[in-house]
């Protein structure tokens, strides 16, 4: 008798078992890392807005030094998030002398926002 050589299906079955389970773990990781980069993009987009607010307060020359809500008036004073507002929508909130907001809203995942208030008083936080 001829000896066939190859694989049984328990075999294959097995295999694709290893595959799914191997699947099943490492997808949501993936996903978890993208939604990171995807965070850390925008929290140094709002780096940029806080500089550029900072230099905005500094250059007041009003009597009281306040901050802006306006981000045209930011991006004509040398901001530039370009790159990141292809993939997010900035805000500027409670802009006062007291301290401002941002808030960034990918354009993909509404449900994805970065938040990052800031207080003359207390400093800077975000929330992601």
């Amino acid at each position: 008798m001829r000896r066939q050589r190859g694989f049984t299906l328990m075999e294959l079955m097995v295999v694709i078992v290893i595959v799914a389970i191997l699947a099943a773990v490492a997808v949501p990781l993936y996903v978890n890392y993208v939604k990171d980069a995807q965070r850390t993009e925008a929290k140094g987009a709002i780096g940029a807005i806080i500089s550029a607010e900072q230099l905005f307060f500094q250059n007041t020359t009003s009597p009281t030094h306040t901050y802006t809500t306006d981000l045209a008036a930011l991006k004509t004073a040398g901001l530039d998030v370009l790159d990141a507002e292809a993939k997010w929508t900035f805000v500027i909130n409670t802009a006062d002398a007291s301290g401002f907001k941002v808030t960034a809203t990918s354009k993909t995942d509404a449900a994805m926002t970065v938040v990052y208030n800031y207080t003359r008083a207390g400093g800077g936080t975000f929330t992601p």
